[in-house]
């Protein structure tokens, strides 16, 4: 994988507050397309509306509800942003590229190519990566 795109995803990381965590129920999958890291790298690239990237493993419990709560977010905000996953199990060397370390880590990426895009970790409700989008990515 090149270099290019995917390199500005070595983040800042959010504020504490957004770090907020919630139990939520898990429904399936639909909204939010899984993607390799080639797909990954061309989705950034051509990018027409923020991106939402959930690197998550199929073994994460958390991640397992996080994907319900990006669901709802794709939802409730249909094509003004994008909401793609990574499996990090199949995508190894993107993982370590990116240094992935805790799962789920989401990455929002705006449409200003200055900004860094903005990185978490664990388990966030739909409200607060709303409210990510809201304040980062407009």
């Amino acid at each position: 994988m090149s270099s290019g795109a995917v390199s500005s995803l070595l983040p800042r990381r959010a504020s504490s507050a957004f770090q907020a965590r919630r139990q939520l129920s898990v429904t399936s999958e639909g909204l939010v397309q899984q993607l390799t890291a080639e797909e990954l790298e061309v989705a950034i690239a051509e990018r027409e509306v923020p991106i939402i990237i959930d690197f998550f493993a199929t073994w994460c419990g958390p991640c397992v509800l996080l994907a319900a709560e990006l669901e709802k977010v794709a939802e409730e905000l249909g094509d003004t942003v994008r909401i793609v996953k990574v499996d990090t199990d199949q995508e190894q060397a993107l993982a370590s590229q990116l240094q992935i370390q805790g799962l789920p880590t989401v990455v929002f990426v705006g449409m200003d190519n200055s900004k860094p895009a903005l990185r978490t970790e664990g388990l966030l409700g739909a409200e607060v990566i709303k409210n990510i989008i809201e304040q980062e990515l407009s």
